[in-house]
């Protein structure tokens, strides 16, 4: 028999017994089962038109989870006042859907351009040593790591020291030393993309090289949102907010000038710190990349993203967040891929 507690304490959560059951818990939300979750999903305005209760329970079940899925909810406008004060306009189950659909087919296909940018950035820095009088590809990391503070030097050689079980590196490890007997191409090949970016930075600084110093910050914004990718993090359903602590890129906010993006929709979007970090990352592989089969795939991954982006606009015309968002991403694809 179905508890009582469930269903009656139930607020927005995932599925499961509900917490109530003990007595010390003290949550704010409790576990709902999927036709708890159904409930929930109607007593906030959500329809089942597109999609019927039934097949929405079995993909609750068997495809997501109701947090990850409810999450796009943020994208509806919502009743202020009336008998139904509070609920969702417009939206309806197969709406969730589709965005969730379109969230996955984005993340597979930025997350390998986040990999080309890391590969192509790694190897400009070899090409640059390489090709730069003085340098001896030995003394670019023993320098990097001589300039950091004891905390930050420990982490990089704890961060080295760690793979040396490991069944891809560890052969590395044991060959050479830090910080002073292993190349910047074998430093490489060991660290994380943060370590990466580090001595990234540590080179354009000690070389004075300004166009690298730009890079630096375009990789962090692609590192953020690697991070993102990588981890299966819902990513549209943060389109709408406008909260971002980070400054886009100069070279950024004029390539979207020079796309024909008006100062009032680049500044909008910019503030918004998931949409900041694609145009970055969209940006960056556009300068890093050359042509060659990584650009071939970024290209035709877009163009399916693009597609279904277009599939969804269809769907949801009168929705002005995703409206606006999707079309500023679609300008920057048509003009940089």
């Amino acid at each position: 028999m179905e508890n009582k507690a469930q269903t009656t304490q139930a607020q927005d959560g995932g599925p499961g017994a509900a917490e109530s059951q003990r007595p010390d818990a003290k949550r704010a939300k409790a576990l709902l089962d999927v036709p708890a979750q159904i409930a929930k999903l109607k007593s906030k305005g959500v329809t089942f038109d597109l999609c019927s209760e039934q097949e929405a329970a079995a993909y609750l079940a068997d495809r997501t989870y109701f947090f990850k899925l409810y999450a796009y909810r943020t994208l509806f406008e919502r009743r202020v006042g009336g008998p139904r004060d509070g609920q969702y306009v417009g939206l309806d189950f197969g709406h969730l859907k589709l965005l969730a659909s379109l969230d996955r087919t984005l993340r597979y296909a930025l997350l390998p351009m986040t990999l080309d940018v890391e590969h192509f950035a790694r190897v400009k820095l070899v090409r640059e040593v390489t090709e730069r009088e003085g340098e001896d590809g030995y003394s670019v990391v023993s320098d990097h790591l001589a300039a950091l503070n004891h905390k930050q030097r420990n982490r990089r050689t704890g961060e080295v020291g760690a793979l040396s079980e490991d069944a891809y590196c560890g052969a590395l490890v044991e060959k050479y030393t830090l910080p002073d007997d292993m190349p910047l191409w074998v430093y490489l090949e060991l660290v994380s993309f943060g370590s990466f970016i580090s001595i990234y930075l540590f080179c354009a600084e000690r070389w004075g090289d300004r166009a690298m110093r730009e890079e630096y910050f375009q990789l962090r914004q692609s590192k953020a949102a690697r991070n993102a990718f990588a981890h299966s993090s819902n990513v549209i359903n943060g389109f709408a907010n406008a909260a971002s602590a980070v400054d886009t890129n100069a070279s950024v906010m004029r390539a979207l000038a020079e796309a024909g993006i008006s100062h009032r929709v680049r500044s909008a979007k910019m503030r918004n710190p998931r949409l900041q970090q694609i145009a970055t990352l969209l940006y960056l592989h556009s300068q890093i990349v050359p042509e060659g089969t990584s650009r071939s795939r970024a290209q035709a991954d877009i163009a399916r993203l693009e597609t279904e982006m277009r599939t969804v606009l269809a769907a949801l015309p009168e929705n002005d967040a995703i409206r606006s968002s999707f079309g500023f991403l679609m300008t920057l694809f048509d003009k940089w891929f």
